[in-house]
């Protein structure tokens, strides 16, 4: 199973949402979730919003010392998680084909 929820999302050609590949693939939501995180820990996938969170600073200090940080501020706007297939492979100990 884990290997075709790997092979739907590259044979995808845009994004796909997670309710409706679990609906295509009869897998719950929650268990889809745990399956393209091992996809991520694995190098097969990328955590988009983990490489979006690395380029975005405060612009500018208005919450002074107030801060809430980049997940709970108000001037973020929240977008849906997002992955995509890795461009290069991780090899080594623990690699799958």
């Amino acid at each position: 199973m884990l290997y075709q929820v790997l092979a739907e999302l590259e044979q995808a050609h845009g994004p796909v949402l997670v309710k409706d590949l679990g609906q295509k693939l009869n897998i719950d939501t929650g268990v889809l979730m745990g399956m393209i995180e091992f996809w991520v820990r694995k190098g097969r996938l990328c955590d988009d919003d983990a490489i979006a969170e690395e380029g975005i600073a405060c612009a500018g200090g208005g919450c002074g010392d107030h801060c809430s940080g980049l997940s709970e501020c108000i001037f973020v706007a929240k977008m849906p998680k997002t992955y995509s297939i890795a461009k290069h492979q991780v090899k080594g100990p623990g690699a799958l084909p």
